[in-house]
């Protein structure tokens, strides 16, 4: 009897193994072009509206340069405040707003330091001129660049600063920009918006020396939030094909999902940071930016909660996010400064 059985057993197993193959097989390739669409997402053409800025950079009392960092894998725009021409209109509301705060302002055009800014997921480094041009009334100049598989990037796909590359990519770009445009040695900050954020994250973690870190709508975890990063048609199996994700990455020889974790990269940060996310958040919830801030290593970080902010319009919203995160900046490089100052002169004793 038991012979019997096992004989039917092993049957059975034989006509289901094919069907089981099958299945399996058809899951993992399911899995890979949901991953296609996460990793390499259609890319964003450049709007028109843009187009004022790159023709007319002195209208927003800007100086704007092009440069393919990288040998090309990464084009980059440098965004520089002019003091041949007077703020643009955001420039001057963001000066007032600081002098607001009781912040002295040198003279528009006076540079504090460097500012690499990273785009989200479907941008492209065009997107961040209105940011480049807040930041740059406030004294900083910015270096803007296309992630890879996205915007002018010849690369085909990201993984959202988990890979070697990637974490290397922000300090490997503002080091090509300093020798090609002859920058002076100053202070370098990282500021990510969502995807960009776990890019600043992971670079901010290497032992590149960054002065300061600012993170905008990220995310602790990317399996914690990939409703946001699905397009709709896939809702329905993406969570049945789940455990396949990591499996098509692995067969391509890419991260998978569950290795991209921002907020154990957090933990081997010391940078000064401030993270920022907005309470009505739908696509990143802010319990995400809670447990990605709580993570993070550094005794010197701050968190800004913007009220009625989501995902697409927090920099958007009533509150002066940009006077807030300038101020910060501002204060945490001057306390760097003064502290530099103080072991000089207490070496020279």
């Amino acid at each position: 009897m038991l012979t019997a059985f096992i004989y039917m057993l092993l049957r059975q197993l034989f006509y289901l193994l094919p069907v089981l193959f099958f299945l399996s097989m058809t899951a993992v390739v399911a899995a890979h072009q949901i991953n296609q669409e996460i990793f390499s997402p259609p890319r964003r053409a450049l709007h028109s509206y843009y187009h004022k800025h790159l023709q007319n950079p002195e209208q927003f009392g800007l100086k704007i340069r092009a440069h393919e960092c990288l040998s090309g894998k990464a084009p980059c725009l440098l965004v520089e405040p002019t003091s041949d021409n007077a703020p643009g209109q955001r420039g001057a509301i963001l000066r007032q707003q600081l002098v607001n705060k009781g912040i002295a302002l040198p003279a528009y055009g006076t540079i504090h330091g460097t500012i690499v800014l990273l785009h989200g997921r479907n941008g492209r480094k065009e997107n961040l001129l209105p940011v480049a041009e807040r930041f740059a009334a406030a004294g900083f100049r910015s270096l803007i660049a296309d992630l890879p598989s996205h915007g002018e990037s010849p690369l085909h796909n990201m993984t959202f600063g988990s890979s070697e590359f990637e974490r290397n990519l922000p300090m490997e770009m503002l080091n090509d920009a300093r020798q090609h445009f002859q920058l002076p040695s100053e202070p370098a900050i990282l500021w990510g918006m969502s995807m960009g954020g776990a890019f600043a994250v992971s670079a901010a973690k290497s032992t590149q020396p960054w002065d300061a870190l600012i993170v905008v709508s990220s995310f602790a975890a990317l399996d914690q939030v990939l409703k946001g990063y699905i397009p709709k048609n896939w809702h329905g199996i993406a969570n049945t094909l789940r455990p396949f994700f990591d499996a098509a990455q692995w067969l391509v020889g890419e991260p998978g999902i569950s290795q991209i974790q921002p907020a154990q990269w957090a933990q081997q940060l010391s940078t000064p940071s401030l993270v920022v996310h907005g309470e009505r958040d739908r696509y990143v919830s802010i319990q995400q930016g809670r447990k990605l801030y709580e993570s993070l290593a550094s005794t010197d970080k701050h968190w800004i909660t913007v009220p009625g902010g989501g995902h697409r319009n927090v920099l958007a919203t009533s509150m002066p996010l940009y006077a807030e995160m300038s101020a910060w900046l501002l204060h945490t490089l001057n306390k760097q400064e003064l502290a530099k100052r103080a072991l000089t002169t207490n070496q020279k004793n």
